[in-house]
């Protein structure tokens, strides 16, 4: 039963290394849940509550405190000025049709753009994403 002991500090240090590594967010999750584990292996707990419990906190934090957490730590994310255009307003200068790219003006730009909906040159248009080189627009009811 020692041997647990060994297991949870193991792999707690082994998750901590993987998150300085990775910086995802996601096997420090695994680390903390280590922790419990590796108190009930000192109090010679059952091997079956040990594996048990590190499951069910390791799941727990992950799915419940990680989004939240990524949230205001969003990693591996390059911001461009592109992003400005979501949520910009222009006009359709070619007709877009649900299976053809149009083209848009916004912000003094041309870009090519797709929508779900048929958008007849001259419709106002908001912008929603930026894909690529394409605007997703839809049109802003009137």
């Amino acid at each position: 039963m020692e041997f647990m002991v060994w297991m949870w500090l193991g792999l707690f240090i082994a998750a901590i290394v993987v998150e300085f590594a990775t910086s995802d967010l996601v096997s420090i999750w695994f680390a903390i849940a280590a922790v419990p584990s590796f108190i009930m292996a000192l109090l010679k707990v059952n091997i079956v509550i040990q594996v048990i419990v590190f499951v069910l906190i390791a799941v727990l934090l992950l799915l419940l405190t990680r989004p939240f957490v990524m949230k205001y730590f969003k990693t591996n994310e390059i911001k461009t000025n592109v992003d400005s255009y979501i949520g910009a307003t222009g006009v359709v200068t070619k007709t877009i049709t649900p299976d053809t790219i149009g083209r848009v003006q916004v912000k003094n730009g041309d870009w090519s753009a797709i929508a779900h909906d048929t958008l007849e040159i001259g419709t106002k248009i908001r912008v929603l994403d930026v894909e690529g080189a394409k605007l997703i627009v839809e049109t802003i009811e009137k």
